[in-house]
């Protein structure tokens, strides 16, 4: 009997959070061993093919450059698909291109998008956004979603039956776990002009990831207290950063402010792990992976009380927030100068990232993809398709 072909779409590989999703659960889903009763085709641009783990022989790695949001995509993209006759594709993103045959799982991370319209660059992007979530979920037989709390978001906005989304924690990279040499601190340390002490912010230009406020913050909190720390800026700069300069120069903050640019994820865990303090007070996000990581590395995280943070972090780290600045200002003083505090959610954080593993969360898929295609095969049988 020829074993079900299914295609995961791996085109956003390299994009930051849903990139780590791709990467991380095909190699898992590759280290199990019930993946051996399908067979994998992997969708990948060209430039990304270094970024790809290693895989067994069950998988099928071909390349795909259509652009995401882009006509290619639901034209010449659902074209192949078709070609490629499947029998079912994962979708690893909203969009989904136009399927006659193959059954179809998506996974929505969120709808940012829509709560923050403001955040996109025109409203045709808003209305895409919109019209290509709800195609998605109306055509999708199964859909996965990362947090209960965007479950929540899919089955308000869109009315979505709940019984049709399955939510799965991502997990925490095996880079993560363990404790960090401290050679490897030193190497960042040095490569990135780290001081002895320092906060460390991870985000990028993203206006829903908030360091206008966390600038502001550490300003605030330095105003409460002499703090001793630099506040350190990891991820990619704005394009046009005149703005969050002309910020950090009118709180007198350069000195005491780093800019790292984009880290490499080898580098991730020193960087996390020499830090007193992670902030991650963001605006929105539909699971917040980075708050993980710098749990399983052993730092103390300040991050938001609100959306999937609060599900994820809630009694495992400091919760303020994200548009009080004097919250989040209270919250740097507490952790950089009361040790018990600082201690204890050290070792609450430790203990919550055991919760998510890459192994549980490819088990869950697995079962999804094969409930797909068991229902397929049950509709075929009663004549429907």
């Amino acid at each position: 009997m020829t074993r079900p072909l299914i295609g995961i779409d791996a085109r956003k590989l390299k994009d930051f959070g849903i990139g780590s999703y791709i990467g991380n659960l095909l190699a898992a889903i590759g280290r199990r061993p019930e993946s051996e009763e399908f067979r994998f085709r992997i969708y990948s641009r060209r430039a990304d093919r270094d970024g790809l783990p290693e895989l067994p022989p069950h998988f099928d790695v071909v390349e795909e450059n259509a652009p995401g949001y882009s006509l290619a995509e639901l034209t010449a993209f659902a074209w192949r698909l078709l070609r490629d006759r499947l029998d079912l594709f994962h979708a690893t993103h909203y969009v989904l291109p136009p399927l006659t045959r193959a059954r179809a799982v998506v996974t929505i991370h969120d709808i940012i998008h829509l709560i923050y319209p403001q955040f996109l660059p025109n409203r045709f992007a808003h209305l895409y956004a919109r019209v290509m979530i709800r195609r998605a979920l109306k055509r999708a037989d199964r859909i996965i979603t990362v947090s209960y709390n965007s479950k929540r978001d899919l089955v308000d906005y869109f009315s979505v039956t709940p019984s049709r989304i399955e939510v799965i924690y991502n997990g925490v990279s095996a880079l993560f776990s363990g404790e960090i040499a401290e050679e490897a601190r030193r190497r960042a340390a040095a490569a990135y002009g780290l001081p002895a002490r320092y906060l460390l912010f991870l985000g990028g230009e993203k206006p829903h990831k908030n360091v206008q406020n966390v600038v502001r913050a550490f300003a605030e909190a330095r105003r409460l207290q002499p703090l001793p720390h630099a506040l350190v800026l990891a991820g990619p700069l704005p394009a046009n950063p005149a703005r969050l300069e002309a910020l950090i120069a009118a709180l007198d903050l350069e000195r005491s402010i780093v800019r790292t640019g984009v880290v490499p994820d080898a580098d991730l865990p020193a960087l996390y792990s020499g830090a007193e303090v992670f902030l991650y007070p963001t605006l929105y996000e539909g699971f917040g992976l980075p708050v993980i990581e710098a749990m399983a590395c052993g730092v103390p995280v300040l991050t938001s009380s609100t959306s999937a943070l609060q599900e994820i972090a809630g009694g495992y780290a400091y919760l303020a927030d994200p548009m009080d600045v004097e919250a989040i200002a209270r919250g740097i003083v507490t952790l950089t100068t009361d040790e018990k505090i600082r201690s204890d959610f050290r070792e609450l954080g430790k203990k919550r990232s055991l919760d998510f593993s890459w192994d549980k969360a490819a088990d869950r898929t697995l079962e999804v993809y094969a409930g797909a295609l068991r229902a397929s095969a049950r509709k075929s049988g009663s004549g429907d398709r």
